[in-house]
């Protein structure tokens, strides 16, 4: 029986604290088979995660990087091949770039202080509900141009649908139709009342000297939307637990400023993304072990980046890592688009709730929640002033 015959990114006994296997399974099995999900192989080790992440040709994200897939089917561009990949690429990268990125500084952080002001004094408060999944949601939604009135629908659905994937199909799918059914309607008042947000920058754009479909731009915004809200607020929590954990270092951010190189490290640590899927287009080999074309593979981005080859002391938070070549925002011709934003956004979080805060400290080690799925970190985190 192998290492990972049993293994389910969905299940609470794997996604708490996977690392010990993951270890055994970079040492031992390095593309381990789980039978969970109708069978998928985890790759765990780094090089071999990099190597398929990069070669499109034998390992394709067209049918979906979801296991198991995700119910609205290929969004553009994480399930688009190059090259139709690359040109669906260049319609959103503008928007994604630093310059872009930095004009939303003032806004993100008017909304960040004031999200942590009223913790402010507090004894002790639930970070998680009032800040981490708060800020990524209303910026994003704001960015894309979303009512404020159909926020909740939004958010609801892209929680459900990364959530209960592998536990609640049919309340999956009902997710799907809620999502699609409010980007719809958004691009239908688009089409009659334009505005200049990020939806009419992708609605005026061509692909292919064609103009999109609706479908296409509804494929484009749902993947901005699972890569935002899920994955910052994953982040912004993992970053607090750790600072909570460890007193010196949070002491060091709070004095000499949260550097670029302390966000890199911190994404690569929390790493909200643990994984993500392709499909084996022919039969060939990865890590050693042989792979049928049709075959899933699982490329566990969060188990490469605790690689003591690649990472010395990997379980260590080291704000002077360099070089820091992890996987927390994937690699490959299908990085995370919105990384930009992703680091902003936590780099004024962890600057504003550090100066704003002072010291901290878990005020309920043993109640802290973790989820998980192709996305995992903590969901409930209480945190009270240090004493």
């Amino acid at each position: 029986m192998g290492l990972a015959e049993s293994y389910d990114h969905f299940a609470q006994d794997y996604f708490e604290n996977p690392f010990p296997l993951w270890q055994r399974l970079r040492d031992e099995e390095p593309v381990a088979r789980s039978e969970v999900h109708g069978g998928y192989y985890i790759v765990s080790r780094y090089e071999d995660i990099r190597e398929a992440a990069k070669d499109t040709a034998r390992f394709s994200s067209a049918q979906s990087t979801g296991i198991p897939p995700l119910p609205i089917v290929g969004m553009i561009p994480i399930d688009i091949d190059p090259p139709d990949q690359r040109e669906y690429r260049l319609i959103l990268n503008p928007a994604f770039s630093v310059e872009e990125v930095n004009k939303h500084e003032g806004r993100v952080r008017d909304l960040v202080i004031e999200l942590i002001e009223p913790l402010v004094a507090q004894p002790e408060f639930e970070v998680t509900e009032a800040l981490a999944t708060q800020l990524p949601p209303r910026t994003t939604l704001e960015f894309i141009g979303v009512p404020r009135e159909d926020w909740p629908v939004v958010i609801k659905a892209v929680d459900d649908i990364t959530r209960l994937r592998g536990s609640d199909p049919q309340e999956v799918v009902e997710a799907g139709m809620a999502l699609m059914g409010a980007i719809g309607k958004l691009i239908e008042e688009r089409k009659v009342t334009p505005g200049d947000d990020l939806v009419d920058l992708i609605m005026a754009s061509k692909f292919q000297d064609r103009d999109l479909e609706d479908h296409e731009i509804i494929r484009m915004i749902a993947i901005i939307l699972f890569g935002a809200i899920d994955t910052t607020s994953l982040a912004i929590t993992g970053s607090l637990y750790y600072l909570a954990t460890h007193p010196e270092e949070q002491t060091r951010l709070r004095e000499e400023g949260v550097s670029h190189s302390a966000v890199e490290e911190l994404v690569r640590w929390t790493c909200p993304v643990q994984g993500l899927g392709r499909t084996v287009t022919q039969d060939t080999e990865l890590g050693g072990c042989p792979l049928k074309k049709d075959d899933k593979v699982m490329l566990m981005w969060a188990s490469g980046n605790r690689q003591e080859s690649v990472f010395p002391e990997p379980d260590r938070m080291d704000f002077d890592r360099r070089p820091n070549p992890h996987l927390g925002f994937g690699h490959g011709p299908h990085k995370c688009v919105g990384l930009n934003f992703g680091k902003l956004m936590l780099r004024i979080v962890l600057d504003e709730f550090l100066q704003r805060i002072g010291p901290f400290e878990l005020a309920d080690p043993e109640g802290i929640v973790y989820v998980g799925g192709e996305t995992r970190g903590i969901k409930r985190l209480v945190l009270r002033p240090a004493s």
